[in-house]
């Protein structure tokens, strides 16, 4: 177990040794600001399986982590801002990957917020308990207002003399599914009727891990509690009722979602933009979100059958990072950048799942 690990370590596993990266599409991406051109060099780095999972963290924190990583000699920066991995950054880098490999986020943060979640189960669970004791009071957790608003809608929902019971066995179904060290750690932060918790740091010191570790972990601990609870509601109601009110169905932004389905129905954008009441350029920017995020999606109904042979020699000699539409254009006048973008992205690998 690397429990040394920090969050600049983490970084790592997004950098390469032959490719010079941006460190902004890494942050963007970390904190879950959603644009197509996010989006794009984040499939290409390998971040959608990571989206959003530090909507909190700082520009300043990010900085200071690529320091110190260009101050172990793991980086090399050019003076736009864009970082190389050396050859000890490389050696490094497989360690990262294959600790951060136990670890299943699948993009989950395309559809939710993990901390709502978690913040949302704890608020959860407080009132249940203080409810099992009939105790009115008490000091509740004190989160966002949508969060606060969900757990009492939950609980007066539910209320019930078998409440606690029926909660207390769900959660237990869902401990059985984890180890048994994992689920220790997953409910020793959660504060009942006389049971404060404990803190990260008292769980950083007993499980002898760095603070980036534990949130690691309990992220995915969480990640792991949103699966359980969405794939059966038959068994586990309410804490499918806990997790529901924060998922999306679709990884697309609803906007995007709509204009997709508008496209897949009657396959013409200048319609579609008529019927949404918006511009060309944001429906093709709708469509190029469909293209990132759906693995299924029909480029063949956009991009042309065949290139000339002298655009398919051009891009067949580059990576997809290497294309750049001034040279393709050059070769091609009537290929437009919506259709570059597309191909780039038919062509090139996009990890969906870590």
């Amino acid at each position: 177990m690397k429990k040394d690990l920090t969050f600049s370590d983490f970084l790592l596993q997004f950098l390469s040794t032959e490719e010079w990266r941006r460190p902004k599409v890494l942050l963007n991406n970390l904190i879950g600001r959603r644009t197509v051109s996010n989006l794009f060099w984040g499939a290409q780095y390998g971040l959608l399986p990571f989206f959003n999972l530090f909507s909190k963290l700082s520009a300043d924190d990010f900085e200071l982590a690529l320091k110190r990583l260009h101050k172990r000699g793991l980086i090399e920066s050019q003076q736009d801002g864009k970082v190389l991995l050396t050859k000890t950054g490389k050696q490094e880098q497989k360690s990262v990957i294959d600790y951060i490999s136990q670890f299943h986020f699948r993009g989950i943060g395309l559809h939710t917020n993990l901390n709502n979640i978690q913040q949302c189960l704890n608020l959860v669970i407080q009132i249940t308990s203080e409810f099992s004791y009939q105790n009115n009071r008490y000091y509740p957790l004190q989160y966002s207002g949508q969060t606060m608003a969900r757990a009492k809608q939950w609980f007066v929902k539910n209320r019930s003399i078998e409440l606690p019971r029926k909660l207390h066995a769900e959660l237990t179904d869902f401990l059985l599914t984890i180890p048994a060290d994992e689920a220790n750690a997953f409910t020793n932060s959660m504060i009942g009727h006389d049971d404060f918790g404990l803190t990260d740091q008292q769980i950083e010191t007993a499980l002898n891990v760095t603070p980036f570790n534990w949130k690691l972990r309990s992220l995915s601990l969480v990640a792991a509690f949103v699966k359980w609870a969405s794939a059966d509601s038959d068994t586990h109601f309410l804490c499918q009722q806990i997790v529901s009110p924060w998922l999306t169905t679709s990884a697309l932004s609803t906007s995007s979602a709509l204009s997709y389905q508008l496209y897949l129905k009657n396959t013409n954008l200048k319609a579609v933009a008529n019927c949404r009441r918006v511009k060309l350029n944001t429906i093709k920017e709708h469509l190029l979100e469909a293209a990132i995020l759906t693995p299924s999606f029909p480029f063949q109904l956009i991009l042309p059958n065949k290139f000339s042979s002298d655009l398919e020699t051009y891009l067949g000699a580059r990576t997809i990072n290497q294309w750049q539409f001034d040279e393709v254009s050059k070769l091609d006048s009537q290929f437009s950048f919506f259709e570059f973008r597309l191909l780039q992205i038919e062509r090139g690998h996009i990890q969906y799942a870590n």
